[in-house]
This record gives C-alpha cells, sequence and structure tokens, in this order.
C-alpha cells in the first residue's frame, strides 16, 4: 500500500505535531491552524487512507488497523518518535487507538469532536431508531434495482453512509461507525484535550464527556454553539491554544 499523503507546513526542527481529519474530508481542514502555529511547531497534515489523495485500503479496516498504519508510517518511514496528535471525529478515533497502543509516540492528543463510545440516546430514541432500522433492511431485501435501493439509503441513511457508497468507502464506513472504544479508554496513557461543540448533533458532547471520564489524564472543554465542522474554523483558536499548551508542556 502507497503512503498516505500528507503537506508538511511549519518550521523545522520545533515539536512535531500530526493532524488527522474526519470523515469525509482531508487535510485541509487543518491548513488555517497549521499556519497559525507555523513558527513554533513542525506540522504534518496527513489525507487519512482513502481519502483525499490516499489510497484507500484493501480491506475494509477498523480504526485499530489505521492506528496501526499510521503509526507505523510515522516512526517508520518519517523517524517521528513523539508528536502532538489532532484529531477531528474519525481522526479522533483513530488517535484514540495510537494512545492506547503506542502510547510512547505520542506526547498528548487534541480530540475535536471525536467518537469512539456509544451516545446516550435514551430508551424511546433507541426503540425509534431499531423500527427505523428494521424497516429499511425489509425495504432494502424487496428492492427492485439499484436505483431503488440508492432511494432507500438517501431516506434512511445518514448522509456519511450515502456518500461512502459513491466514494467507495462503504465497507470502512460499516466497520468503523460502529465501534465502542469503551473498555480500552483506560490505556490511554498521554494527556488528552478534548474540545467539542455545544451545537453538534454528529458528536454530542455527551460524547466528549464520556471519553473524558474513562481517559485518565484529560481535559474537557466545551464551545458553545459551534457543531461538527464550524468548531474547525469557528473554533480553531481554541484548537490552536491547545495545540501551543500541549507543546509547550511537552518542552518542559
Amino acid at each position: 500500500m502507497q503512503p498516505p499523503h500528507h503537506i508538511r507546513i511549519g518550521t523545522p526542527g520545533k515539536p512535531r505535531v500530526v493532524f488527522a481529519h474526519g470523515w469525509g474530508r482531508t487535510h485541509r481542514d487543518f491548513i488555517p491552524v497549521a499556519e497559525a502555529l507555523a513558527p513554533s511547531i513542525d506540522a504534518y497534515l496527513f489525507d487519512m487512507p482513502g481519502f483525499g489523495e490516499s489510497e484507500r485500503p484493501g480491506e475494509a479496516w477498523g480504526t485499530a488497523n489505521y492506528g496501526q498504519f499510521m503509526s507505523e508510517h510515522l516512526i517508520d518511514a518519517l523517524g517521528i518518535d513523539s508528536c502532538v496528535w489532532v484529531g477531528h471525529s474519525f481522526g479522533g478515533r483513530v488517535g484514540l487507538r495510537i494512545g492506547a497502543r503506542s502510547p510512547g509516540l505520542l506526547q498528548h492528543m487534541v480530540i475535536v469532536a471525536g467518537a469512539g463510545v456509544p451516545r446516550d440516546i435514551g430508551w424511546r430514541e433507541g426503540m425509534k431508531r431499531k423500527r427505523s432500522a428494521a424497516k429499511f433492511r425489509r425495504l432494502k431485501a424487496a428492492a427492485r434495482d439499484e436505483d431503488a435501493l440508492i432511494a432507500l439509503e438517501k431516506q434512511y441513511g445518514s448522509p456519511d453512509y450515502v456518500a461512502a457508497r459513491e466514494t467507495g468507502m462503504r465497507d470502512i464506513f460499516v466497520a468503523t461507525i460502529s465501534e465502542d472504544q469503551s473498555d480500552q479508554l483506560h490505556k490511554v496513557a498521554v494527556p488528552t484535550t478534548l474540545i467539542y461543540g455545544g451545537a453538534d448533533t454528529e458528536t454530542p458532547p455527551g460524547i466528549g464527556r464520556a471519553l473524558a471520564a474513562g481517559i485518565p489524564q484529560s481535559e474537557y472543554i466545551e464551545c458553545p454553539h459551534f457543531d461538527h465542522i464550524s468548531i474547525l474554523d469557528r473554533g480553531r483558536h481554541q484548537i490552536a491554544l491547545a495545540i501551543k499548551e500541549a507543546v509547550q508542556g511537552g518542552e518542559a
């Protein structure tokens, strides 16, 4: 498999910071933050395998596979033996895997709107979703052709689920979206800053608080009114501050 595409922004010799984007996104999401911190960090902004300009995996990877691949690439190909990991959403999921399995590589993590644990949706909402999923499976089995199937997916599936068909990433999406890392959080042995938007409906604040409760060295920060994507632009100053503090702490 080809190495993942990345760009480098910043100052060689300064603390290394690795940026990993969310599902369906690319390295471009983090360019403003990296440029703002360029005098004080050496930033590596990746297109994760299967996104942007990076080759997709040959199999249906889970986040553990992504974590192992990225760890090996950073260490073996780029010679990075210590860095700050900044991950948005899916990139946060992968960061949690690395933090639990290869803690020596990371000096700090900044997780932005990351998932990794089930959301608390309540009994009524849970039953509603089960009924909807069951109905979708019945209608899907009875679909007469691909056009009918696609129409059903658009009606019942999430935008990421629908888009994953077009990008050829459906199998990986299904493999990763339902993962529960709750039993691994206590193994995350690096300081972790968790930043969440108060108006995020994709990875709501409750997920961030649950992660913070499970990760031994964690700090939870909530930004009111920001959603899953605006946390990246309107909240970029908070992200930059967290990175700056992580880098300064590593140099102390």
